[in-house]
């Protein structure tokens, strides 16, 4: 498939990762489902985020996986104690459609 043009602007690049800041993307609120392995286990568990777009990208690996950063966080896990989340950017879902810019 056709990669889409990147119009953020590099942050910083460790080899590994790719750090980008996408002014584009800022305020729009999400909804973002992903799991995390349940230690002691063969099992897994789902974690459900709301939150809004800060703005954040970050690539990591080659191929890259593509991540966004949620913040302002309206629902995550009683056990997250953070203030921001990175969630894989297929797994995030755009709750309202970006302001109009005028």
């Amino acid at each position: 498939s056709e990669q889409a043009e990147v119009t953020a602007e590099t942050l910083a690049d460790d080899g590994d990762r790719k750090y980008y800041f996408d002014a584009g993307i800022v305020g729009r609120r999400v909804q973002a489902d992903g799991g995390n392995a349940a230690i002691g286990s063969r099992l897994a568990s789902r974690e459900m985020f709301e939150g809004t777009l800060t703005g954040k990208r970050m690539d990591q690996g080659e191929p890259p996986w593509r991540w966004l950063e949620i913040g302002l966080l309206t629902s995550k896990p009683d056990e997250f104690r953070e203030d921001a989340v990175w969630c894989e950017e297929s797994y995030i879902y755009v709750l309202d459609a970006p302001a109009e810019r005028g």
